[in-house]
């Protein structure tokens, strides 16, 4: 077998098509992979997302019935005539509500945290977070164990009919 110089080895263009192949083979692995993490956690966010809709529903029925019986009631003057109400929430009750909700809830196997509360008068709202594992690791360390997924959410009390 003859040997070639160097030169002509670096000009020779055998084989790189399947250099190319390959290149593009795992390049298109890793954004496939990258994808389906990516969907995943989409999944995830709407799986915390519907936890914290019922958690926050069930904590916007704890209403003030001092406030709503003393007369403390905020108007909305989306109606037509101005004369419905907003129906004023007990805050302390619907934290606990929403604490216990959230609490029983189950989230693939994880723990919900509760990142934030605010509630005034007849708003709440509320944002949950909870880590969970990544479906698939990528190649080289690229990525991590575990994404963080945040959810904020947020309800009014309902509408009183007219005042009498």
């Amino acid at each position: 077998m003859k040997r070639l110089p160097i030169r002509d080895l670096l000009r020779d263009e055998t084989g790189s098509l399947s250099i190319l192949v390959f290149a593009l083979f795992f390049v298109l692995l890793v954004s496939s992979l990258g994808v389906v993490d990516i969907s995943d956690n989409f999944l995830a966010k709407l799986q915390l997302i519907e936890i914290g809709e019922v958690a926050i529903t069930q904590a916007a029925h704890q209403l003030s019935l001092s406030r709503y019986y003393s007369g403390n009631v905020l108007m909305d003057s989306s109606g037509a005539d101005g004369t419905q109400f907003r129906i004023p929430l007990d805050c302390a009750k619907a934290f606990s509500t929403f604490e216990e909700e959230i609490a029983v809830s189950q989230f693939r196997g994880e723990v919900i945290s509760i990142q934030g509360w605010n509630c005034s008068n007849d708003e709440v709202s509320g944002t949950l977070s909870a880590q969970i594992p990544v479906l698939l690791k990528l190649p080289f360390g690229i990525g991590g164990e575990t994404t963080t997924i945040t959810a904020t959410i947020g309800a009014t009390s309902i509408i009183g009919g007219v005042r009498p």
